[in-house]
């Protein structure tokens, strides 16, 4: 019998670690102690909505679109194509159409020279992203979810594009995947944000599955 293995693509939330420009700092206050004599531990956590391994919701970039607590678990879970796209900088159309992406498949998630930015705590602007003809392509293809390997999909600064593109067509957007140690291919995958009402986005734990 085969043996499955299970890889957690999602990054650990901890104080000091990468978050996007503004969004401000992780912070994790541990307000009952057993240390202290408390009966118990209790932590306060406070951070955005896109801290770490996130799911962006259709109203991150569309007003009165649906929040993350209205995204259908069917599109969250299911089979994903991990596909390589080394060695530059904006992903186009050209380049996705020599990824050899396979017909019917609708969860991309993109492994790209991001897996090094992911080591460091400090935000870089020149991750690799999808440029607008890209993400139009993947719409075109009936693509139904995409995911990469830092904070946003889209270009730091000009990002409303490519987002807008996106979530206008129901694309759900994964960002912020940990895909460092994962061979490209398929799986089976459980992507699950928390569910909060309204929200314009969510941290979510990301598990692949080999077949």
């Amino acid at each position: 019998m085969k043996t499955r293995m299970i890889y957690d693509v999602s990054m650990s939330i901890i104080e000091g670690m990468v978050s996007w420009p503004g969004d401000g700092p992780v912070k994790i206050e541990r307000i009952k102690s057993m240390a202290d004599g408390d009966r118990l531990n209790l932590s306060r956590l406070a951070m955005s909505a896109h801290t770490g391994t996130h799911i962006d919701a259709p109203s991150h970039f569309v007003d009165g679109a649906g929040g993350i607590d209205t995204l259908s678990p069917s599109l969250l879970v299911g089979s994903a194509l991990v596909v390589e796209i080394p060695g530059i900088r904006e992903i186009r159309k050209e380049d996705l159409e020599q990824a050899n992406i396979s017909e019917g498949v609708t969860r991309l998630l993109l492994k790209t020279d991001n897996v090094d930015l992911l080591k460091g705590n400090r935000f870089n602007e020149s991750y690799v992203h999808l440029t607008g003809d890209g993400a139009q392509y993947l719409v075109g293809r009936k693509v139904k979810l995409v995911g990469i390997d830092y904070l946003s999909v889209a270009e730091y600064g000009k990002g409303d594009e490519v987002h807008r593109t996106l979530l206008t067509e129901g694309v759900v957007i994964i960002e912020g995947l940990d895909l460092r140690g994962v061979p490209a291919g398929m799986y089976m995958m459980a992507a699950l944000p928390l569910k909060i009402a309204g929200a314009d986005g969510a941290p979510a734990r990301v598990v692949l599955f080999s077949l």
